[in-house]
């Protein structure tokens, strides 16, 4: 994010969700994502444990969300296949006939961050800790849950109870048994957040709510 209750985007989630929503939709239309009700088609989709990862094509842009393993979500993201993208929600919700499949989180974290022109807590320290407890591993990805403070640097908020998705590789197995490190955030680059154990850096590659 569900997502975190997400409203993906915006420090302004802190003062009510009328202007959450409002926010959202603002970081939204920079992406080229549809505030309102758009068409996009689905290119991909993978599921890791009780999540999918979902790749939708809009008219100018790629994004990438996370929505839970559904029958709804898989009826709805059927490849190939289109869908209308409603911003409803959280994050958005996707559609197709009678059938809905809310996203719960966001995997498109740098143009996410890229793309939104508002200051995210720039005040806020280079690192703080995160602490989390890895909850499922697959070949491709480790789904972690837990506080990770700046990942408010994009508006994710609360940030005390979030899945991270990282990459599976050497460096993210040893940071995710871990269950605690620095989170680092870069305004530009990739990747836009990463938590390091000792000489060990793992890229975050996705925000969602708990389900």
């Amino acid at each position: 994010m569900s997502v975190r209750t997400l409203c993906a985007g915006l420090l302004a989630c802190a003062f009510g969700i009328t202007s959450c929503v409002s926010a959202g939709q603002e970081v939204l239309m920079e992406l080229g994502v549809p505030t309102e009700v758009g068409e996009a088609q689905v290119m991909d989709r993978i599921q890791h444990g009780g999540y999918v990862l979902a790749t939708l094509q809009f008219e100018s842009t790629q994004a990438r969300f996370l929505v839970p393993a559904s029958p709804e979500c898989f009826r709805v993201l059927q490849i190939p296949g289109r869908v209308d993208f409603t911003r409803e929600g959280r994050v958005g919700d996707m559609v197709r006939g009678v059938t809905h499949c809310e996203a719960v989180g966001i995997a498109s974290l740098e143009a996410w961050r890229d793309r939104s022109s508002r200051p995210f807590s720039s005040a806020l320290p280079a690192g703080e800790e995160a602490t989390f407890n890895p909850f499922y591993v697959d070949a491709g990805v480790i789904l972690v849950r837990g506080s990770f403070p700046q990942a408010t640097r994009i508006g994710w908020r609360p940030t005390d109870d979030v899945v991270a998705m990282l990459p599976r590789n050497a460096a993210c197995d040893a940071v995710a048994s871990a269950g605690k490190g620095k989170m680092a955030f870069w305004d530009t680059g990739t990747p836009a957040f990463a938590i390091s154990v000792g000489d060990q850096h793992c890229a975050v590659t996705g925000l969602a709510d708990p389900l």
